[in-house]
């Protein structure tokens, strides 16, 4: 295995390198795992490469990992489930390609607006869900659902990606029993407790999502660090509509539904919280070609 500096330079590609059948365009950015590049295949298809960070890639355990990743993302077929193209090493570093999705994330689209409309904030709801929904019929937690693994295509079409935390009940067990993995903003409070965590954990963190769709910010953005944990454990979340008279009173209740601390509390499924979501909010379906 390479060391971390050889693995650097295999992964700081510059426009016109090649990786397997990828010619590179450009980069698009780094994540905590991962640096994805812009590139282009040789039947011209524009693709997302996403390399495993140099430091990870030369330990063992991050590239089981990612492996895992692959394997996930490769059992799920769903129109709002991100799917793997291919996959492979170049110089001794493993890395995927994705669909290039050219609207960015839902961070992305938060930092630039804020607060979202109702109805597209009830349409994303349902679009993700439904995403979380393909996870949990193959067996799959995703654990880490944020609005910056939630990409977003030119029309705002919904994609639930990046599955690095994802817990299979058939593999292997990665991470260390009793630790907590996740995003502190969008962790149940099960997760914080390092406890066995079921899809209920998942129906959480999208209650998250929503509200911070609704509200411009996680429910519990003031705090700080463990301040965060704390308030997951033993806070009660804030009223959503409470800076948006536009938003009918009833949809509190039905958007903090999903934040309970006790997860026997909370919806059963993510489809069947965003549906009671979108009822309490007086939206109607979706059209037939966004209701994937």
């Amino acid at each position: 295995m390479a060391d971390a500096r050889q693995l650097t330079a295999a992964t700081d590609l510059q426009p016109g390198g090649v990786v397997g059948p990828y010619t590179i365009q450009s980069p698009l950015g780094e994540g905590g795992m991962a640096r994805v590049y812009k590139a282009v295949g040789q039947d011209g298809e524009v693709v997302a490469l996403k390399f495993v960070r140099a430091e990870f890639a030369a330990e063992e355990m991050f590239r089981k990992r990612f492996a895992r990743e692959v394997r996930t993302a490769t059992r799920v077929d769903h129109p709002h489930v991100m799917p793997v193209l291919a996959s492979g090493e170049h110089n001794g570093v493993p890395y995927m390609a994705q669909p290039y999705i050219p609207g960015g994330s839902l961070q992305d689209r938060l930092d630039g607006e804020g607060q979202l409309d109702l109805q597209v904030a009830i349409t994303l709801g349902l679009e993700i869900a439904k995403g979380i929904g393909g996870l949990h019929a193959h067996g799959l937690i995703h654990r880490d659902l944020k609005p910056a693994n939630i990409l977003l295509d030119e029309q705002g079409f919904a994609f639930v990606a990046d599955f690095g935390l994802a817990k299979d009940p058939e593999a292997s067990l990665i991470t260390t029993p009793g630790q907590a993995v996740g995003s502190l903003d969008y962790m149940a409070p099960e997760q914080i407790r390092g406890e066995h965590v079921t899809p209920s954990a998942d129906v959480y963190s999208l209650g998250c999502v929503m509200f911070e769709c609704l509200t411009g910010r996680p429910p519990f953005s003031d705090r700080r660090g463990m301040q965060v944990l704390w308030a997951h454990l033993q806070e009660d979340p804030p009223d959503p509509c409470a800076d948006r008279p536009d938003l009918p009173k009833e949809l509190t209740w039905a958007v903090n539904r999903a934040l309970e601390k006790d997860p026997a509390n909370r919806p059963e499924t993510a489809t069947g919280y965003a549906r009671m979501v979108q009822v309490a909010a007086g939206v109607p379906p979706l059209s037939p070609g966004r209701d994937g």
